[in-house]
């Protein structure tokens, strides 16, 4: 009998420790599982949105248009585009080389005397001009492009040089003028020729004396 009741109280001892290590991992289990969720690391993720260019804004409000003048004659090529557009470029194509203009910041590269770029704006229409002072027949085919960041279309203009026959009534007059200013010419040496004995000189050259024979009579 004893040794039964030894046993039921050892058997008592480890179902009460039992209990008492299962009460304590039960306590200590939720703080353990809350440090180990604040030990995982965050990851935020931050989106960029880039805001799409505006449609209405892509398009052309004034579009250049081809030219037909006269040699020696300036030709403007112009093209506009809404103010709300971002820039945009205007570039010349001709005999004096390639040459690109970057509106509205008014950025244009360098080029000879008789071209000329420039920006401008009206309206909330944002512009862009090329400038050709003086045109010649080393200029026909000349052609510009304008270009939106963002659109397709590409309006472009071609230059035509043609002579409408100033050049010939030049070329007469300057005949003509000359003609006369020889006539002009001669006439004044002639002039100067009849009324200048040195000339005269010169030019008949030296002439013999005429041997003179005096005869002397005596009384």
């Amino acid at each position: 009998m004893e040794k039964t009741k030894i046993e039921m109280r050892k058997r008592r001892k480890v179902f009460n420790m039992c209990l008492l290590l299962l009460a304590l991992f039960q306590i200590t289990a939720p703080s353990s599982a809350e440090n180990s969720i604040a030990n995982i690391p965050t990851t935020t993720t931050t989106t960029t949105t880039t805001s799409a260019p505006n449609p209405a804004a892509l398009r052309y409000l004034t579009h250049p248009a081809d030219l037909k003048v006269a040699v020696g004659d300036p030709a403007v090529f112009s093209c506009g585009v809404p103010r709300a557009s971002p820039t945009f470029t205007f570039t010349f194509y001709g005999s004096h080389g390639n040459y690109s203009l970057t509106c509205p910041s008014g950025h244009v590269e360098d080029i000879p005397q008789a071209l000329y770029g420039s920006c401008g704006s009206k309206k909330g229409e944002s512009l862009a001009v090329w400038t050709l002072k003086g045109t010649s027949y080393s200029d026909n085919g000349t052609r510009v492009v304008c270009q939106q960041p963002n659109n397709r279309a590409a309006p472009a203009a071609v230059l035509q040089v043609y002579d409408d026959g100033r050049s010939y009534f030049i070329l007469i007059g300057c005949v003509i003028g000359g003609f006369f200013g020889i006539l002009l010419v001669f006439g004044l040496l002639y002039f100067m020729l009849r009324r200048s004995e040195t000339l005269q000189t010169w030019f008949r050259g030296s002439q013999p004396e005429d041997d003179m024979n005096t005869i002397v009579t005596k009384e």
